[in-house]
């Protein structure tokens, strides 16, 4: 699978799906709001939270595609919604520790 089949707007969903998720091992439940430390401590938990509501919707949208597709595109979208799922079972895995944290 080429990096084309996907997309400008998927790659960048997915990078910065991946660029949250290595976010997620400097996040240690503390609040910082002065240097570097504000990205992994408050915009990438918000930024996840918003990821796990449009990953779903993005892989809904692309299973609404292949209803309507050739054969040839179907196993494109099925192939693209593999490596969603991937990616989004990732971001979630990757910050349960940070959340078990906060919230306990």
């Amino acid at each position: 699978m080429k990096l084309n089949d996907f997309g400008a707007l998927r790659l960048g969903l997915i990078g910065i799906t991946l660029f949250i998720i290595i976010m997620s091992l400097f996040a240690d439940g503390s609040t910082h709001m002065h240097d570097w430390r504000i990205v992994p401590s408050v915009l990438a938990p918000s930024i996840m939270m918003m990821l796990v509501f449009g990953i779903p919707l993005e892989m809904t949208m692309t299973a609404v595609f292949m209803s309507d597709a050739t054969i040839g595109e179907k196993s494109r979208l099925r192939r693209i919604l593999q490596v969603e799922a991937a990616v989004y079972f990732l971001l979630i895995a990757s910050w349960i520790p940070f959340f078990n944290k906060i919230l306990n």
